[in-house]
């Protein structure tokens, strides 16, 4: 079915009424052809055109509103892709899409320039974090929505945030950013890229990266041009205290507890921290950190991690409300302290499953009041 336009010099409103009259619009949304999906975006394209009046975009945004009710997936998502581009679209026709479902909200989410920051504002309140993550996608995103993002501390929406060179960020955004940062690897790798990141950021990042990133960091945050924007002192630090000295029983330097005292003190202490040090195969300053963040002596957390069976590793993760996950992921790494071939075996892996299900809290609590 093909639909025939008036002039451009004609009056709309009567084309209008003619089409909601006849129930054009929704015969030729049910047609599921591609062929008809792509007429009909034009046709409403071409009223939103043609629309220069406010009761005139008011009656298109009614029928239209009223379209979408009833309409497939497919075509909504089509309308969807087409509207995206339009900066006439009428403001509430566009907030209608937002609602749906992410694979349709996502074009005008992404695109549309009819949104606000207001208007963005409420959504990112009102939806999950889908809807965060394609916002952070958007061009030219204002300082105070980036920040709003920021405070969601949802780690795949500061991701992509962190990666939109053309999002503005507030000192607060930068801030809650690098905090992310020094516990995701993920979440830095972008942040460190950004043009202008402050070269304080770079420093604090410094102690929290892979190698790879350290070298980034060396080569791009210079100061004065004569050489490395992180000093030799912070240099020496990381070599004293992820050194580990032959014969060293696994147990930590004075310089390792020194740096998990340090951790702890800016509140950094946190098992996506002590995971990333494990996973570095950093053992003496992991038992610095998890005995640290356990308050236990080094020396018994070491012989806790030499156990085959996990047992001690369970008390310890029910007692500070370690996930199970997360007890597994610790269970796994630390392997290499019991054994040389650092292999977890089936029949070690379920008992240490045994016992972290078996213990509740207050019992874990009990037990180890004792060792402290």
């Amino acid at each position: 079915m093909t639909l025939s336009f008036a002039s451009p010099h004609q009056p709309v409103t009567p084309l209008l009424v003619q089409l909601y009259d006849q129930h054009s619009l929704y015969r030729l949304a049910e047609d599921k052809s591609p062929a008809a999906r792509q007429e009909l975006c034009e046709i409403i394209a071409g009223i939103l055109e043609m629309s220069s009046r406010p009761n005139e975009k008011e009656l298109v945004a009614d029928i239209l509103i009223s379209l979408i009710r009833q309409a497939e997936t497919d075509l909504k998502r089509a309308l969807s892709d087409r509207l995206s581009a339009m900066d006439n679209a009428p403001l509430r026709l566009i907030l209608r899409l937002t609602e749906e479902e992410i694979d349709v909200a996502g074009p005008v989410l992404r695109l549309s320039k009819v949104l606000n920051d207001y208007d963005l504002l409420y959504i990112i309140q009102a939806h999950d974090s889908e809807y965060w993550r394609v916002i952070a996608e958007r061009d030219n995103l204002s300082g105070l929505v980036s920040e709003k993002l920021a405070e969601t501390r949802d780690a795949e929406t500061v991701k992509v945030l962190a990666g939109n060179h053309g999002a503005e960020l507030t000192r607060a955004a930068e801030a809650i950013l690098a905090d992310l940062a020094c516990k995701n690897e993920d979440i830095a790798r972008p942040l460190l890229h950004r043009p202008g990141l402050p070269v304080e950021i770079a420093r604090m990042l410094y102690v929290h990266v892979a190698q790879d990133l350290r070298s980034f960091i060396n080569t791009t945050y210079r100061l004065d041009g004569k050489g490395s924007a992180v000093t030799t002192d912070v240099d020496d630090v990381i070599a004293e205290f992820t050194a580990a000295p032959e014969d060293s029983d696994f147990l930590p330097t004075a310089a390792m507890l020194k740096a998990a005292e340090l951790f702890a003190a800016k509140g950094q202490l946190t098992l996506p921290l002590m995971l990333s040090t494990l996973k570095r195969g950093q053992l003496q300053s992991f038992v610095a950190q998890y005995a640290r963040f356990c308050e236990l002596k080094p020396s018994l957390v070491v012989s806790m991690l030499q156990q085959s069976n996990g047992q001690g590793l369970a008390l310890t993760a029910r007692a500070n409300d370690v996930s199970r996950d997360d007890f597994i992921a610790i269970f796994t790494l630390s392997r290499r302290m019991a054994r040389p071939d650092a292999v977890t075996t089936q029949k070690d892996l379920l008992r240490a499953h045994a016992y972290y299900d078996r213990i509740n809290k207050d019992l874990a609590i009990r037990l180890l009041r004792g060792c402290r």
